[in-house]
């Protein structure tokens, strides 16, 4: 006979080599989808007899090293919960760090700010900087139609559709206009070290979204090389990078007229994002 609290045990259980000091965190959440119940239902019947194997279905996937966002569907980020599946990349905690930034330089957040997201992918910095500014308006641009259909999923369920239009587009290259805020997550891992990512990235994400070239920092060059023309009279510029690439891309943005204004840390104190003014 199988128990709610016996099946979770289990689950942690087997969880634990692929998922670590997580493997109940894991377990619970899937769980509630597997079952369809709440994390309070879990709790309060945690001695209901259950003899399905929903949950060691979704185990299995996740033993074959499947991230446990792309099993659920979703993934918390900033405020908001946000579609993801194998075509985008899955949001971080790190990458709050970018709208952490941008509301730091930003204050007035009635300020009506035409934002760009060049990589959007899931969308998430893109519709969660439109949360916080409701009077901004933004454009996400990304190369990969899949991911735009994520993103425009996002957008639809946030009810952001009509104040963000998302465009193929490789970096700059067909975007329109000028804007006051650039945000941008692009691919930063060195091609070398793709090889020696942790299986949950390496086998289900988009090696699109994580190749950054030799030394991690070509995408930073193909952006900053089509950027100006698309920058308003006053613009800001916000940038996650990997870690130990801080300092190049600082001197990357000097050199093409960008003022660095902020190096800001993840909560590990690893520099994550370099911001940038720029002024006519």
């Amino acid at each position: 006979m199988h128990t709610h609290a016996s099946q979770l045990q289990q689950a942690r259980a087997q969880l634990a080599p692929v998922a670590g000091d997580l493997a109940a965190l894991e377990a619970r959440l899937l769980a509630q989808a597997a079952w369809g119940v709440s994390a309070e239902t879990l709790v309060r019947h945690a001695d209901d007899v259950r003899e399905d194997d929903a949950l060691q279905m979704l185990v299995n996937r996740r033993l074959q090293h499947e991230p446990v966002a792309q099993i659920l569907g979703y993934k918390e980020f900033w405020k908001d919960q946000f579609i993801v599946s194998r075509d985008v990349l899955t949001p971080r905690a790190d990458s709050e760090v970018v709208i952490e930034t941008l509301l730091r330089h930003r204050g007035d957040k009635n300020t009506p700010l035409r934002v760009l997201d060049l990589g959007t992918g899931s969308g998430c910095l893109l519709l969660s900087a439109l949360r916080e500014y409701p009077q901004a308006m933004g454009v996400g641009a990304d190369q990969s139609p899949t991911a735009l259909e994520i993103a425009a999923k996002n957008a639809a369920a946030l009810g952001l559709q009509n104040r963000c239009a998302l465009l193929q587009s490789d970096w700059c290259s067909n975007a329109r206009g000028t804007f006051d805020v650039v945000l941008s997550n692009p691919p930063y891992i060195p091609t070398a070290d793709i090889a020696a990512l942790d299986a949950d990235v390496r086998l289900h994400e988009p090696h699109a979204a994580l190749d950054g070239g030799a030394d991690g920092l070509d995408c930073y060059r193909s952006i900053l090389q089509q950027i100006t023309p698309h920058l308003a009279s006053v613009a800001l510029l916000i940038f996650e990078v990997g870690q130990g690439q801080d300092e190049d891309l600082v001197t990357l943005g000097k050199a093409h007229g960008l003022r660095h204004v902020e190096t800001a840390a993840d909560l590990a104190g690893i520099a994550r994002v370099v911001a940038f003014e720029y002024e006519i």
